[in-house]
């Protein structure tokens, strides 16, 4: 098994990018607490065990994957790591069209990201790595009010996230050694 410790997360390489260092931290907890729990629940619905009495709260993002859930999905893959690179991952879903698998990731914002691309990107890129043929990568944003959600493709564009990964490990990688005199 390997150690998760020894690469580095995608999410963690777009983070400083996100623009999320700027949202009111008790904010984004309640967003991702949000977030955890849906995920959950599409997780349960795909599995196929259902998903019993939810949050109130919750209900329109149910209803809104609900009327996006395709037929078809594989089996959920672990966490994916890439030893070249050293980064980690991992996709909400994989599902099967007539032309070949598609990577899925469901969000719940109120709007897009411009990291969602490459987060998208890099996990496809390690989906790849890991023998599945992706064919198309999907970011799905469920609607909090029940709507049809918003499905977001995006073409693999790993050498870009690569460019963000040597700038994360530059300036932001918590690993280096940093001595308080470099800042006098």
């Amino acid at each position: 098994m390997k150690d998760i410790c020894e690469y580095t997360r995608v999410t963690d390489v777009l983070f400083p990018l996100s623009g999320l260092r700027n949202i009111d931290p008790t904010i984004l907890k309640n967003a991702a607490e949000r977030g955890t729990k849906v995920h959950n629940i599409c997780d349960a619905v795909i599995d196929g065990l259902g998903i019993g009495k939810i949050d109130q709260a919750l209900f329109g993002y149910v209803e809104s994957f609900n009327q996006w859930l395709p037929k078809h999905f594989i089996e959920k893959p672990k966490r994916f790591f890439c030893d070249e690179h050293k980064i980690t991952g991992e996709c909400d879903a994989i599902y099967e069209e007539s032309d070949g698998l598609v990577l899925v990731d469901f969000k719940t914002p109120a709007n897009e990201s411009k990291t969602w691309k490459l987060q998208g990107s890099a996990y496809s890129y390690l989906a790849k790595q890991s023998g599945y043929d992706i064919k198309r990568i999907e970011f799905v944003k469920l609607s909090k009010t029940g709507s049809k959600p918003k499905v977001f493709v995006y073409e693999e564009d790993f050498d870009m996230f690569l460019k963000c990964l040597d700038i994360y490990r530059y300036f932001f990688n918590k690993n280096l050694d940093e001595n308080p005199l470099d800042y006098l």
